[in-house]
């Protein structure tokens, strides 16, 4: 199929409709590795794991906030973040091409404040630029006395108080108790959004933020597992793509142009080569194309070994007037078999659409492909059975929300965030605990709670998300 189109709704009220839809974003705080022996917890200050009776051990690595386990659970992928703690450590991360363009957006600034002359009204941080700390951190070194006498002293202390920070992704490994540090294979200064590990190990994608804050598409990248450098491999993507089965193949969504105020925008899922038979990056020039949707940033891909693709997406027939579009709609999930059929499949019956949650921008397929464990932030966790479409209800919506996405640790069993009940109408000082339990209905319902004796303050942070820059 060819997309080429572009759509803006003049309606400001079917694309307001939209992004009610696609708010919220969870993330895997509690990641099982493969065997089951151990899980990653991700906390306010970085890693830790723990076994399946709760057990925690200390901070094993600072910074990290979020991480994927290679086959042998003894490997991992993980992002981190540190504080930049001069210009030129800057350098040294993201090069010097990257460097120089935000040296010559800074020296075009600092020339045009020198003419203007309002030093009274310096201009503050826009917020809007990943990179903007960063340019501080310029200005600061080469133009920081001249800067600081021009300046009141709170707006000298608030300009060079904005933190830069660096994120990277890296190979690490588990030696004894401790986690080893590897190869660091890609910096940048924007967020790293997810993180998918290739079926045969030797290769990673991710995604990171575009520069811009108000930007809501991603970057698509794919190092091998062992070398430093990245290959940039899309644009205008989707935060979570996937690997194809043969592990050649990247299938992802993107979006079909740049992003204008109030547009909304039609989207493809795409698969692209992206390795020879030898397990070196080849990135192809065309991508193919397979389907249409409107684009959200927190689409979700999961290839199946059986060749089907699912994603998530509204499911709307255009054209549709603004006063028309159903607010209260719910994502569907879709199948797509291209070796089987040419047409998309609802995986999910219309009389248990109810028991999923409305946004399905996060769902994880089990070990066995058998079962799709379906999260949200209201704190909705259900499981849908995909042989028969059946959906199991774990947790329904509640008074607050809980931002860390559930997870599979093996075929059978969860971990998820369990909100505790309303005490006298108040919320409890701990609103949830972090519990592992079977997913399989008729299996009993006996529960274990893995977070019993982890500190408030360390679990909040792994039920209700990150502080991530």
């Amino acid at each position: 199929m060819k997309t080429t189109f572009r759509s803006r709704f003049p309606s400001a009220t079917l694309a307001a409709a939209i992004v009610l839809l696609l708010a919220g974003c969870l993330e895997k705080h509690v990641i099982w590795s493969p065997d089951g022996t151990r899980a990653a917890v991700i906390a306010k200050d970085g890693l830790h794991f723990c076994d399946p009776d709760g057990k925690l051990t200390p901070l094993l690595m600072p910074g990290v906030c979020a991480a994927a386990w290679l086959g042998d659970s003894q490997g991992l992928v993980v992002a981190r973040q540190r504080k930049a703690a001069d210009w030129a450590s800057i350098v040294q991360s993201i090069g010097p091409e990257r460097a120089g363009k935000i040296e010559a957006r800074a020296e075009a600034d600092w020339k045009q404040w020198e003419k203007d002359g309002r030093w009274g009204v310096f201009p503050e941080v826009s917020g809007k630029r990943k990179d903007e700390p960063a340019l501080n951190l310029f200005l600061c070194a080469n133009h920081g006395e001249a800067l600081r006498a021009k300046l009141t002293a709170k707006n000298w202390n608030d300009f060079k108080s904005k933190e830069a920070v660096i994120n990277d992704v890296m190979r690490a490994r588990l030696v004894g108790d401790q986690v080893q540090p590897g190869t660091v294979l890609h910096e940048c200064l924007e967020n790293i959004d997810d993180i998918r590990i290739s079926p045969d190990g030797r290769a990673v994608a991710f995604t990171t933020d575009t520069v811009a804050d108000d930007e809501s598409d991603c970057l698509l990248f794919l190092a091998l597992i062992d070398t430093a450098g990245a290959s940039r491999v899309a644009d205008r993507t989707a935060a979570c793509p996937d690997w194809a089965p043969d592990g050649r193949s990247l299938v992802y969504i993107q979006a079909s142009g740049q992003k204008a105020k109030d547009d909304v925008r039609l989207a493809t899922l795409v698969q692209r080569e992206v390795m020879d038979d030898k397990g070196r990056i080849r990135i192809g020039e065309k991508a193919e194309e397979l389907a249409g949707m409107f684009f959200q940033d927190t689409d979700r891909v999961r290839c199946l070994r059986d060749g089907r693709i699912l994603f998530n997406a509204i499911e709307l027939t255009l054209p549709v007037a603004g006063k028309d579009f159903p607010a209260d709609e719910h994502e569907r999930l879709f199948a797509l078999d291209l070796a089987r059929q040419a047409t998309l499949v609802r995986m999910i019956p219309g009389e248990n659409q109810e028991k999923m949650p409305k946004r399905l921008t996060f769902f994880e397929v089990s070990p066995d492909e058998q079962r799709v464990l379906v999260g949200d932030a209201d704190g909705e966790v259900s499981v849908l059975t995909l042989a028969t479409g059946d959906v199991a209800q774990w947790q329904e919506a509640g008074e607050y929300n809980l931002w860390g996405a559930p997870v599979w640790r093996n075929s059978e069993e969860i971990t998820y965030a369990e909100r505790n009940p309303l005490i006298d109408g108040k919320k409890p000082a701990r609103k949830a605990e972090i519990i592992l339990r079977k997913a399989v209905p008729g299996q009993g319902d006996k529960e274990k709670v893995l977070s019993r004796n982890w500190p408030d303050e360390m679990l909040e942070s792994v039920y209700t998300g990150s502080d991530r820059n």
